[in-house]
């Protein structure tokens, strides 16, 4: 059974299932980009085509936490303006996360092993967002 937010939210109260989900994306993210680059999934020569440089931590970090305070300003839109907001919002989730899935093949001559990283991480950013805005609406 969904869970529906009847009464008036602030924003105060997605944004901080928001920061800690990506907070929480970017630690695990961290890792897995540490993990890869030591085995040599990841690269430290191939240039990301957007960024014009190699992967870094710092790229890992900003996209794990943006994405996480983006689906909180859509979560919280979608509790103002619709009445079943934790349904609309699981769904445009998956649907991003499996658009996202193509990103990595987008990178010219990007190793296998740096796909799967890739697609680990976002995987992470989806778990954590989806976890806590599920946990939050059913408090």
């Amino acid at each position: 059974m969904e869970s529906q937010v009847t009464t008036p939210v602030r924003v105060q109260k997605v944004l901080y299932p928001a920061l800690a989900a990506g907070l929480v994306a970017a630690v695990i993210n961290a890792v897995l980009f540490w993990i890869g680059s030591a085995t040599g999934a990841v690269p430290a020569d191939l240039i990301i085509p957007n960024a014009g440089q190699p992967l870094t931590i710092v790229p890992v970090i900003i996209s794990s936490v943006l994405p996480a305070l983006v689906a909180g300003l859509v979560f919280f839109l979608l509790i103002r303006f619709t009445r079943n907001p934790l349904r609309i919002f699981n769904w445009v989730a998956a649907i991003v996360l499996l658009l996202s899935f193509a990103s990595p093949f987008s990178i010219p001559n990007v190793p296998v092993g740096m796909v799967v990283v890739l697609e680990l991480m976002h995987v992470v950013v989806a778990g954590s967002v989806l976890i806590a805005f599920n946990k939050y609406v059913k408090r």
